[in-house]
């Protein structure tokens, strides 16, 4: 896979589509905006350890456009979880959902992606108010690793006549070890959504 395509990908193939109603639903109303965050949070993990991949809301949302209170509860918030490997002896990423065994403690998976070595989608639990997804991410393979959620868009509001939203879903991490990414491809500029979405880490 050339950093063309790559970066293509990681900008407009990493946004999870979300429909859940059969009438003519209005288009994308409200912009909201989430975060997930990646723990422990260090460059390194060994084979068997666990990586938590976790992702909290309210159901209440700030609308970024008008700064209401917007209830958006009794939707389907659904995200894409990209895995992928920086091999030590190629230039070519590679997908890396194989080389982990990986635990839903919150939310759920669904569906099959278009490219499945290298994502897994997942619906968002909501409980108590809140939308909940809790993954448990257990490498089985020795390598370096860059993963990332995922925006929502076309997320339907199924209460009030099919209205939609768009969710920025950003990584809260203080480290996303980005370094490692640029090493992969010898210095390249970091673009936002790298920036913003993608966290990094080697297994030994």
């Amino acid at each position: 896979m050339t950093m063309k395509l790559l970066l293509l990908m990681l900008v407009v193939v990493n946004c999870l589509p979300i429909t859940g109603c059969f009438r003519n639903c209005k288009d994308a109303k409200y912009q909201f905006s989430m975060v997930d965050s990646f723990a422990p949070e260090t460059d390194s993990l060994r084979i068997g350890d666990t990586l938590w991949a976790r992702s909290t809301h309210s159901t209440t949302f700030t609308d970024l456009l008008t700064n209401a209170q917007v209830n958006f509860s009794n939707s389907n918030i659904g995200v894409n979880l990209r895995i992928l490997n920086l091999p030590d002896t190629s230039q070519q990423v590679a997908g890396g959902i194989s080389d982990f065994d990986i635990l839903t403690i919150d939310g759920n998976e669904v569906g099959n992606d278009n490219i499945p070595s290298q994502n897994k989608n997942f619906y968002f639990e909501e409980k108590k108010n809140s939308y909940l997804l809790k993954l448990a991410l257990v490498p089985k393979k020795k390598g370096t690793y860059c993963i990332s959620f995922s925006n929502s868009v076309g997320v339907v509001h199924r209460k009030k006549g099919c209205e939609k939203a768009g969710i920025e879903i950003d990584n809260s991490n203080t480290n996303n070890h980005l370094y490692l990414y640029q090493t992969f491809f010898h210095g390249l500029p970091l673009d936002e959504y790298t920036k913003t979405h993608v966290y990094c880490f080697k297994v030994y």
